[in-house]
C-alpha cells in the first residue's frame, strides 16, 4: 500500500478527484472547503448530477468519520444528486461501509459508491492508472522504493548530506511550476542551472529532482564542495550507465574563489555530460554569486553563452502564489502545528498576506513551522510572529542568537562557521570549543558544556549527520551561514579570538588567525591539526621550499618526507615541487637531503607519476638548477617517461577536441548533392574531426615533452598518425549535432500536468488549500 500520510488534506482531495473523474468518465471540479455546502468534488456546479464527498481523516478513527457524515445527511438532502460517493483514507471493513450506505441510500446506487483507503490503493495498484500515480509524484516516488532504498551505493554516491531528513523533507515539498520547468529542461537538454536569491528553495528543488530520477533508475551524484574531481572519479565508465550529477551552490559560498582549474574542471564536466545522452547534470547557484562568477572568468561566461552549449537555468523567484500556499500550508500540515495556532493562520485569511508578503521565502515558512520556535510564542501572537520574520528576514537569526543563546552557544556555532560551511567531524569541533572555552572565566567548565550546548543547538541552528558511522554536524541551513559570517564580519574581536585560539589548519585557510606562512616562519606549524599527516606534511614543506626556512623545528618532517617518499607522498601534486627544492640550496644542506634520498626512491616516485606529473617534475629540477637525469640512470627515465606518454594518450579526452570545433561550419564546406537532395558527407566530417584529434594530442604531447632533454625525447617514438582516434564516438557525435531537438516530443516522459491547475472552477486556490 502506498503512505497516504505523505498526503496532507488538499492532496488526498485532489488525489480522489483524479480517482473519481478516470472512474466516472466526466469533467469533475473541486469546491473550496468551507463554501461546499455538502460538497467537495462535482460535474457541474449548477445540475451537481455527480457529488463527491471527501473525508481525510487519515490519522483518525472510524467513530470520526461516522460522526462527520451524521452531520452531511441533512446537506445532501437538499442536494439531491443522482449519484453521491464518499471517498476517506481509511480503511473500512463491510459493516462500516454499510453504516455508510444506509446514510445516503437514495443516492447511491450500493456500498460501491463508498471508496475506503483500501479501495483506492487497489484502483491506484493497477498499472493501468499509473498515470494519475505519477501526477501525485508523493506516491510515485513511494512506488518506485526510492525512498526506501535512499542509502543503497548503487543509486546515491556521497549523497549523507542529500539525504539528510529527506524523508520528512519530501513530505512537505511541493511539486511547483519550478520544478516542472525544470524536469522539462533536463528532458530537453540534460544541463540545468537553477538560479535564485537565498532560502528560494533551490537545495529543495535539487533534492526532489534527485529523487524524481532516482525512481527513473539513474544513480545520483551530489557534491556541495565543488570538488570536480572525485565527481568525475565516482562516474561510472560503463558510458550507457544513467547517472545525473547534482551541484549544490556550485560556484561557492561566501568564499568564492574560482581556480583555474576549478573553471577548467566545471566546463570539462558539462561538455562530458553534453557528451553522453544518459548523463544529466543539475547546477545551483545564487543569483549574486553567478554574475560575479560571469563578470570575473572570461571563458566561464563565454562557454555559458555560447550557441552550441545552451545552458539554460530556472528563476526560482517567480514562484506562484499557489505555489507558496502549498508550501506554507505542507509545513503547517505536517509539522503538527497546534490547532489553536492554526486557527490564527486561518482567522481573516491570515494565509493570504503571509504567502503574499515580498519578503517570502520557503527558508522563512520553514523556520516559523517549527515546533521548537512556535512554542516559546503564544498562539494569539503566532501571526504577529510570523510578520516580524517576514518583515526583517535577517533577524531571524540575530535575535535567536543575541538574546536567547548562552556565551558558550554562540562560541559553539561562530567556532563550527571557523571550520566549515558545509559540516565538520564533532571530535574537530569539540576540540576547537573546548580550546576556546577554556580560556574563559564566565564559562563553568566543571560540567559537560559539549553536550549541554549540543543538545540545545541540535535541531535549531545545527544539524547532525552520521557518515560512515563518523558524526558530522553542520548548520541546519545555509540562512545560518549567512548570519554568521554578517555577524563576524562586524565583529573583529570575535574574530581576533578565534584567531588566537585557532587549533586547525582550516580555519586558518578560512581566514581565522595568522598566515601560514607567518606560522611556518615563527616555528609554530606542528601545533595545528590537519586532516591528514599528508596535508601536514605538504603544507609545511611546502612553505619551507618556497621560503627557504632552515629551523631545528622542521627536522624530523624533512626527513620523514624524504624516507617515506615513495610510499606516502607521491600521490600529491605538492610533491614535485618540493623534492626539487628540498634538493637544492639552502634547504639541501642544512636538511641533508641529498644524502638521505635514495635513487630506489625516486624510481619508486616516478612510477607513480603520470605524464604531466613527469613534465611538472622536470619542469621545476630545471628552476633549481637540476635535471631529472642526475638523479636516476638515464635509460630508467626513457623507459618510465615513456610509459608514461602511452598511458597519457591512451586516456585522453579525445572528446574536448571534435566537440570545440566548428562543427556547423564543417557540415557546409562538407554538403554534397545526392542526386536527390543535399546532404553532410558525415564520413568526411568524421576523418576530419578524427584528424583534429589526433593533431591535438600530437601537438600537446610534443609541446609538454619540450622540457626534457633532446637526448631523452629523441629516443621515444611518437607518430601523430599511430594516434588512435574513436571514429565511432565521433559519428555518433555529428549524428546528434544534425539532429534537430525541437522534433523530439517530451510528452511521454513528463506531462507537466501538475494536477492542481484549474480545478476550482474561479474558487481562490488559497482558501481551497488552507480551508479546514
Amino acid at each position: 500500500m502506498f503512505n497516504y500520510k505523505n498526503l496532507c488534506d488538499y492532496e488526498f482531495e485532489i488525489l480522489c478527484k483524479n480517482i473519481m473523474q478516470k472512474k466516472l468518465g466526466v469533467p469533475l471540479q473541486i469546491f473550496a472547503r468551507g463554501r461546499d455546502g455538502g460538497i467537495d468534488i462535482t460535474d457541474d456546479t449548477v445540475s451537481k448530477n455527480v457529488v463527491i464527498q471527501v473525508k481525510h481523516y487519515i490519522n483518525s478513527k472510524y467513530s470520526d468519520l461516522i460522526s462527520s457524515l451524521k452531520k452531511e445527511v441533512s446537506k445532501v438532502a437538499e442536494l439531491k444528486p443522482k449519484k453521491y460517493y464518499v471517498c476517506c483514507a481509511l480503511e473500512l471493513t463491510p459493516a462500516n461501509k454499510t453504516e455508510i450506505f444506509n446514510l445516503f441510500a437514495k443516492y447511491m446506487e450500493g456500498s460501491s459508491n463508498i471508496l475506503s483507503l483500501n479501495d483506492i490503493d487497489e484502483y491506484l495498484q493497477d498499472p493501468a492508472n499509473m498515470d494519475i500515480v505519477r501526477k501525485h509524484y508523493k506516491l510515485w516516488l513511494e512506488s518506485a522504493n526510492i525512498l526506501e532504498e535512499i542509502d543503497s551505493r548503487d543509486i546515491f554516491i556521497d549523497c549523507e548530506t542529500l539525504l539528510y531528513n529527506i524523508k520528512e523533507e519530501q513530505r512537505e515539498s511541493v511539486e511547483t511550476l519550478s520544478y516542472r520547468q525544470c524536469i522539462d529542461v533536463l528532458e530537453r537538454n540534460r544541463l540545468l542551472m537553477i538560479l535564485g536569491m537565498p532560502g528560494i528553495g533551490k537545495t529543495m528543488t535539487t533534492k526532489m529532482l534527485a529523487l524524481y530520477y532516482a525512481a527513473l533508475g539513474y544513480r545520483i551524484i551530489y557534491t556541495t564542495n565543488g570538488d570536480l574531481q572525485s565527481i568525475k572519479k565516482a562516474l561510472s565508465v560503463d558510458k550507457e550507465s544513467k547517472e545525473i550529477i547534482l551541484l549544490d551552490d556550485c560556484l561557492g559560498q561566501y568564499y568564492f574563489r574560482m581556480k583555474d582549474t576549478q573553471e577548467n574542471e566545471l566546463m570539462s564536466l558539462i561538455k562530458y555530460v553534453l557528451m553522453h545522452k544518459n548523463k544529466k547534470l543539475i547546477m545551483n547557484s545564487r543569483v549574486t554569486i553567478f554574475q560575479h562568477a560571469k563578470e570575473s572568468y572570461i571563458e566561464l561566461n563565454s562557454f555559458i553563452d555560447t550557441e552550441k552549449v545552451r545552458l539554460q537555468y530556472i528563476d526560482m523567484d517567480s514562484m506562484t502564489i499557489e505555489d507558496k500556499g502549498r508550501i506554507f500550508k505542507n509545513h503547517l500540515y505536517f509539522r503538527n502545528i497546534q490547532s489553536d495556532y492554526y486557527a490564527q493562520i486561518l482567522k481573516n485569511n491570515n494565509y493570504r498576506w503571509i504567502v503574499n508578503h515580498r519578503n517570502y521565502t520557503p527558508r522563512i515558512i520553514e523556520y516559523v513551522t517549527r515546533q521548537n520556535v512556535s512554542n516559546k510564542i503564544a498562539a494569539d501572537e503566532y501571526c504577529d510572529f510570523i510578520r516580524r520574520c517576514l518583515d526583517n528576514p535577517t533577524e531571524i537569526w540575530r535575535d535567536e542568537f543575541n538574546n536567547r543563546l548562552k556565551a558558550e552557544d554562540r562560541i559553539f556555532l561562530t567556532s563550527l562557521f571557523s571550520l566549515t560551511d558545509i559540516g565538520v567531524e564533532d571530535k574537530v569541533l569539540r576540540r576547537v570549543f573546548n580550546a576556546r572555552i577554556s580560556k574563559r572565566a564566565d564559562i563553568d567548565t566543571t560540567r559537560n558544556v559539549w553536550e549541554a550546548v549540543l543538545k540545545r543547538m541540535e535541531g535549531t541552528f545545527v544539524k547532525i549527520i552520521e557518515n560512515k558511522g563518523v558524526r558530522q554536524i553542520g548548520v541546519i541551513n545555509p540562512s545560518v551561514n549567512d548570519f554568521l559570517k554578517n555577524y563576524l564580519d562586524e565583529n573583529e574581536p570575535e574574530v581576533e579570538e578565534i584567531g588566537r585560539n585557532a587549533t586547525e589548519y582550516i580555519q586558518i585557510v578560512r581566514g581565522f588567525g595568522p598566515d601560514m606562512a607567518d606560522i611556518v616562519r615563527s616555528g609554530d606549524a606542528c601545533k595545528y591539526n590537519f586532516a591528514s599527516d599528508v596535508e601536514k606534511q605538504i603544507v609545511i614543506l611546502s612553505n619551507i621550499c618556497e621560503l627557504g626556512i632552515c629551523m631545528e623545528q622542521y627536522r624530523d618532517i624533512v626527513r620523514t618526507f624524504v624516507e617515506f617518499l615513495p610510499y606516502a607522498f607521491y600521490n600529491t601534486a605538492s610533491t614535485f615541487t618540493v623534492v626539487p627544492s628540498l634538493l637544492s640550496e639552502p634547504l639541501v644542506s642544512y636538511y641533508d637531503t641529498r644524502n638521505n634520498l635514495l635513487t630506489e626512491e625516486v624510481e619508486d616516485l616516478l612510477d607513480s607519476m603520470d605524464f604531466d606529473d613527469f613534465c611538472v617534475f622536470e619542469e621545476n629540477l630545471k628552476n633549481n638548477g637540476l635535471e631529472l637525469c642526475e638523479l636516476v640512470d638515464s635509460d630508467v627515465v626513457l623507459e618510465k617517461l615513456d610509459k608514461a606518454v602511452r598511458d597519457y594518450i591512451d586516456g585522453y579526452d579525445r572528446s574536448e577536441s571534435y566537440t570545440n570545433q566548428d562543427t556547423y561550419e564543417l557540415f557546409k564546406e562538407n554538403t554534397i548533392y545526392n542526386g536527390v537532395y543535399h546532404e553532410v558527407d558525415v564520413d568526411k566530417v568524421v576523418n576530419i574531426l578524427a584528424d583534429c584529434v589526433r593533431d591535438d594530442i600530437y601537438d600537446d604531447v610534443t609541446d609538454k615533452l619540450a622540457v626534457f632533454p633532446r637526448a631523452i625525447t629523441d629516443d621515444i617514438d611518437l607518430s601523430r598518425y599511430d594516434i588512435w582516434a574513436d571514429t565511432g564516438e565521433i559519428e555518433s557525435y555529428v549524428c546528434d549535432v544534425l539532429a534537430d531537438p525541437g522534433d523530439i516530443d517530451y510528452s511521454d516522459i513528463y506531462d507537466g500536468d501538475s494536477s492542481y491547475s484549474g480545478h476550482l472552477d474561479g474558487m481562490d486556490e488559497l482558501d481551497f488549500i488552507f480551508a479546514e
